[in-house]
């Protein structure tokens, strides 16, 4: 389907010129493999992300710009071994580093994300589809591979049932919106202002979004392989919805499904 044709969405005011589109590609790809231990222990993406966004400062590349400012926080800050045990707090302050700079973003016309946008039979149908399928992959995933994800339960509180259901749903709530602002909002823009396809936008974004979840929940390269898809699901409400509400609202049913499990189920 061609969306562009359809309505489906608002493409952004802002066009990238060929070398800029080159270093966003470049800039998610350097972002997307910071995942593997081997790459995280060198810094090495860290100061290439910092180079790439004052590139983009430099030749007054703003979408290059503005995309590295969360990219750059967020790989810097889980250079340090116990990052990973403090998200999605790591990713909200690389967020909130990203909107010091809102009015900017806003001028440049890189913020049309940022809308409820609107609703249909269509959003409606497809997202409770994708929370149903969702949830009993995320269940499917953890029964029948028996996964260790202690490291992860180790995060969450100890305590009463009401505690537990409260952490979980805010849990839920917090991860959703953050998440969905960077891979559904500013990933996804970025690769339109470079003047990618919708379909290889979606296909990119839920690429990284995918390999980000090597050590996730769900983990491993089937968790990978889900998490993909489920990218795939969310961008493709972003898309038709013309706004980051409804995908948010999908990703909080399935993170609250993820909660439940750790809360109530891994040992």
């Amino acid at each position: 389907m061609n969306f562009s044709e359809t309505g489906r969405i608002d493409l952004p005011e802002y066009k990238a010129g060929g070398r800029e589109r080159f270093f966003i590609f470049l800039s998610i790809t350097t972002f997307s493999i910071a995942v593997f231990e081997e790459v995280r222990v060198l810094y090495v993406v860290p100061i290439l992300l910092l180079l790439f966004l004052l590139i983009g400062f430099q030749f007054k590349w703003k979408s290059l710009f503005y995309l590295n400012i969360p990219l750059f926080v967020l790989s810097f800050i889980n250079i340090f071994p116990y990052a990973k045990n403090l998200w999605p707090g790591t990713l909200i302050l690389a967020l909130v580093f990203y909107f010091f700079a809102f009015s900017k973003i806003r001028d440049a016309g890189l913020l049309r994300w940022l809308v409820r946008g609107e609703v249909s039979k269509q959003v409606l149908g497809l997202s409770a589809l994708f929370v149903l399928s969702a949830s009993i992959a995320l269940f499917l995933w953890f029964y029948l591979l028996d996964p260790d994800i202690s490291d992860i339960k180790e995060n969450f509180p100890k305590g009463d049932i009401p505690l537990l259901i409260a952490a979980g749903i805010g849990f839920a709530i917090i991860n959703a919106i953050a998440e969905e602002f960077l891979f559904r909002g500013i990933l996804l823009e970025a690769l339109l202002t470079a003047r990618c396809s919708l379909f290889w936008a979606l296909v990119f974004q839920a690429l990284s979004f995918g390999i980000l979840h090597l050590h996730g929940f769900p983990r491993g390269w089937v968790g990978v392989g889900l998490a993909g898809i489920y990218g795939l699901m969310t961008g493709l409400i972003r898309i038709l919805s013309k706004g980051i509400y409804y995908p948010v609202l999908v990703h909080i049913f399935a993170d609250i499904t993820i909660a439940g499990i750790v809360l109530f189920f891994a040992k």
